[in-house]
């Protein structure tokens, strides 16, 4: 389980460089909302995560259908608490749209491994 744990780990730093890098690029240079931004980043990192984490974390065992349909339910949940809280912290409240990102990404990364754990990649 700490083997797995520090897995998830460094997949999800390797994640939250790729979202934060995407959200920045489309607010910053591509000058995109940012909601909008980090919704398409969320779908980009969405492949990369679940590639390391069936072939590295979880050492998938599971058939790909199966899991990849679990894993689908478990991200479209967090794409939705994702845009909820970008939406709510940035317009709604005006928070910088940096920090709002950081707090949505704690929340959701506690839901995507107690969901990946015992649901997605259980054999």
């Amino acid at each position: 389980m700490i083997a797995r744990l520090f897995r998830f780990g460094v997949v999800g730093v390797l994640t939250a460089l790729l979202q934060f890098s995407l959200l920045y690029l489309g607010v910053e240079v591509l000058q995109v909302d940012s909601t909008v931004a980090s919704s398409a980043g969320y779908v980009v990192v969405v492949i990369f995560n679940y590639l390391m984490h069936y072939s590295w974390t979880f050492r998938g065992k599971a058939p790909h259908g199966r899991t990849l349909v679990r894993y689908l339910v478990v991200i479209g949940c967090g794409f939705l608490l994702n845009a909820v809280f970008m939406y709510t912290g940035v317009s709604l409240l005006s928070i910088n749209y940096l920090l709002v990102q950081s707090l949505a990404m704690l929340i959701i990364i506690v839901w995507n491994f107690i969901m990946s754990n015992f649901w997605v990649f259980r054999h």
